[in-house]
């Protein structure tokens, strides 16, 4: 367990980064359906749906970016697509509210904001809705992010890819761009953290889960937990041959796998009592990898960090959480006082 005067060094350290992220930008929609006896359309004569709650949280890269701000970064940029819609105006809102008033751009056709649409009745969810599953990137925004991330790369400390829809902003001219700075910024943190992506990036610190890893490589698991580290351990090797990058992967409760090249480290998660949300978890992850490491901030250390925060957002319960450095340096102090 990293100690509670180590935590606070490098979440100081964070409070004097710069950071971006680049990506899939979604909302998360929540809808509470009345469960009264619906009424019946006029027009159609078929059972309405009524919502009597709605909010909405930043999710994909968006959630991403608040999980930066709540660790204390001194600035987050952000990097990516909206369309031009009531979601996308959300979007910016909820960035606003957090204190990044600029970075993406409007597509005002063939784009969709992202949305993930979760009706309930009580607790139960229902059938998802998504918004944004047939986006099509216009060449002229492919240049704008281009150019975007090319002159912004120069004011990071770091920077964090994050691939959420098979249909997304990462077009071959823009992972070519991304490769291509890794290169040439070599003093500077580029994570990447793709769902089904992770082959086409290069010269970067690659986190992605367990399933995720196994799928890369042909293999269907359960869940995070069932792999080996015997297993998990190949596929890190696999992948670090190809990036010459560390490879951080996660196991859920088991915690962390952590390959630099070299060897094998694995960090366990905390014990935390049920009940839990895992919805987050893993955005917090990443956050506090990429913040940490551009803090200058070992591996191990950065991942120890990692750990808790996710601890942290996975008791926040039916919300995508983050984890504050006040919120981090309790939950460390509480496991200190039970191991």
């Amino acid at each position: 367990m990293i100690e509670l005067n180590r935590i606070a060094e490098i979440l100081n350290a964070i409070s004097r980064i710069s950071i971006g992220v680049i990506g899939d930008f979604c909302l998360d929609a929540y809808w509470q359906l009345d469960e009264d006896a619906p009424e019946l359309s006029l027009e159609t004569g078929k059972p309405t749906l009524a919502v009597t709650h709605q909010r909405y949280s930043l999710g994909g890269a968006g959630n991403v970016a608040n999980n930066l701000v709540a660790l204390g970064a001194r600035h987050v940029a952000v990097f990516g697509v909206i369309g031009n819609d009531l979601f996308g105006d959300e979007m910016r809102r909820q960035l606003a509210s957090l204190g990044i008033v600029e970075g993406l751009t409007v597509q005002p056709s063939d784009w969709q904001t992202a949305v993930y649409a979760k009706p309930y009745r009580g607790s139960d969810e229902q059938s998802r809705i998504d918004f944004g599953r047939f986006n099509v990137l216009s060449g002229e925004t492919e240049r704008h992010l281009i150019d975007q991330i090319t002159d912004g790369i120069k004011k990071l400390d770091g920077l964090i890819i994050n691939q959420q829809l098979p249909r997304s902003i990462f077009s071959p001219a823009l992972v070519e761009t991304l490769n291509s700075l890794a290169q040439s910024w070599p003093g500077k943190i580029f994570l990447v953290d793709a769902r089904n992506r992770i082959p086409d990036f290069h010269g970067m610190i690659c986190k992605l889960n367990a399933a995720e890893a196994a799928q890369l490589f042909g293999k269907r698991i359960q869940d995070n937990e069932s792999a080996t580290p015997e297993e998990l351990q190949h596929h890190a090797r696999q992948i670090y041959d190809r990036t010459k990058k560390p490879v951080f992967i996660t196991r859920s409760r088991r915690g962390i796998l952590l390959f630099d090249g070299k060897g094998t480290t694995e960090i366990p998660a905390l014990k935390i009592a049920e009940p839990t949300d895992p919805v987050g978890a893993g955005d917090t992850v990443v956050a506090a990898l990429a913040a940490s490491l551009s803090a200058g901030s070992a591996l191990t250390d950065s991942a120890s960090l990692a750990t808790l925060a996710a601890s942290v957002t996975a008791r926040k319960l039916r919300q995508t959480g983050t984890a504050s450095p006040d919120e981090i340096l309790a939950a460390a102090a509480e496991t200190s006082q039970t191991a």
